[in-house]
Order: C-alpha cells, then sequence, then structure tokens
C-alpha cells in the first residue's frame, strides 16, 4: 500500500505481508526427471501391495515434512473425481542402496483424501500441505536416519507416476536431493530395487520438502531500503 505522507510517497504493508507469497519449496527428495509411464495399484490392496522409496534424512538434528507430491494416474478405474490412499513414515531395513526396503517400525501414517480427473488414463498431481497429512508432517526426522514412505490401499486402480528406462544402479542418480539427504532406493511390495522390465529401474513420482520463508531481517532491510528512497525522492521535491 503507498501512503502520501507531507508529500513523501511511503510504500507500507504490502512487502511484509507480501512475504508469505514468497515462500518457495525446498525439494529434500524428488524425481529430476519428468514421468513417462505409469504402474498400477489394485484398488483395496494390502500393506503388502506397495509402492515406495527408501532415503537417509539430511545431516540437520531434526526434520519435519512440510509438503508431499504424488504423481497419480487415473488408469481406467479412477475417474469418480475423487480419491484416497495410505502414506507410511516407516523405518529402513538398512542403508545400503539398492536393498533397503520399510521396517516394521511405523512412525506416522495418513490416510490422504485427493480431488482428480474424470477422463481415463490421465495424469495428475496430489500436492499436499502439511495439513493434508498431519500425522507424517507433525514428526521429528532424526538427522543421518533410514527412512522409507510406503504407500498402499488407493480406493481405486490408480497408476502411481515413474520415470522408466534406468539401468540397474544407476536409478538413485534421478532423485533430486539436498540438505544432506541420500536416495537409497525404490520399491515395489517392499522388494528392493524395483524393475518393471528388463534393464529398466524406475524412479517413482514421491516428492517431498520444506517451505522456505524470508527471513524476516530480509522484509525489513528491504522496507528501510524503501523507506530510505522515499525520503531522498521528498528531499529532491523540497529543493524544488
Amino acid at each position: 500500500m503507498m501512503r502520501s505522507i507531507g508529500g513523501m510517497v511511503v510504500v507500507v504493508g504490502m512487502l511484509m505481508f507480501g512475504s508469505a507469497a514468497q515462500a518457495a519449496q525446498v525439494t529434500w527428495f524428488g524425481p529430476s526427471q519428468a514421468a513417462n509411464s505409469n504402474a498400477t495399484w489394485t484398488a483395496g490392496a494390502t500393506t503388502a501391495q506397495n509402492y515406495g522409496v527408501a532415503f537417509i534424512s539430511g545431516t540437520a538434528s531434526s526434520y519435519s515434512m512440510q509438503w508431499l507430491s504424488i504423481g497419480l494416474n487415473t488408469s481406467s478405474t479412477g475417474t469418480s473425481g475423487s480419491g484416497s490412499l495410505v502414506v507410511e513414515l516407516r523405518d529402513t531395513t538398512d542403508l545400503t542402496p539398492y536393498s533397503a526396503v520399510s521396517g516394521t517400525t511405523l512412525y506416522a501414517s495418513d490416510t490422504i483424501t485427493f480431488s482428480g480427473p474424470t477422463t481415463a488414463a490421465t495424469n495428475f498431481a496430489v500436492n499436499l500441505s502439511a495439513a493434508n497429512f498431519p500425522n507424517i508432517s507433525s514428526y521429528a526426522m532424526t538427522g543421518t536416519t533410514g527412512y522409507s514412505l510406503r504407500l498402499w490401499g488407493p480406493s481405486a486402480n490408480y497408476g502411481i507416476q515413474r520415470t522408466t528406462g534406468y539401468a540397474n544402479g544407476t536409478t538413485n542418480n534421478f532423485y533430486t536431493v539436498s540438505d544432506g539427504f541420500v536416495a537409497l532406493d525404490t520399491f515395489r511390495n517392499n522388494i528392493a530395487n524395483y524393475t518393471n522390465t528388463t534393464n529398466s529401474y524406475p524412479t517413482l513420482s514421491i516428492a517431498f520438502g520444506a517451505v522456505a520463508v524470508p527471513e524476516p531481517a530480509t522484509c525489513a532491510s528491504l522496507l528501510a531500503g524503501l523507506g530510505f528512497t522515499g525520503i531522498a525522492v521528498w528531499q529532491r521535491r523540497r529543493r524544488r
């Protein structure tokens, strides 16, 4: 908002209130290339029929997920316009790349609900903020520790998007990681080193991370700069 005080134009409010709009997602883990196919779940499948990823958390003392994104496909039956899916945060069986899968310790679980297209064989993204998966997002992951996200129990025969064609032993290279996170494995039905066909070891469209908000000091310095500019303009006008 702009106000004129004694002929001086002062900018107030908008920058500070706009800082939330400037918040940006930080990806701790996610596929680096676009999906080129999808793998279908059976509706109402048990926890043993799952897809997931294993990873090591970053080097800070703790981490809490603030957003989660899952790429799905309506396939032939997921066309009702809405659906659900179970997401679990678990430990891992080990910390060995292409060997780690979900362990027996369940840290947190959420049944997520979502809206989707009503046309068959259509890709769509389920983008969740912390409030949409409250149990997992409120759990503090310890740094430098093995964790897994295991997805199961879709309400229809949805497909999970994937990127195929990677050679054996290279899949982890095609996940984007940051803040010290490490990709360990991609699994199906809790079987390590997921492969969909000979010489193809896909990534899955599962991504998560934090939301970075500008520091208050940054906003304050910008406001101070605008204030200085306003004063300079006012002084020039007085000298005329």
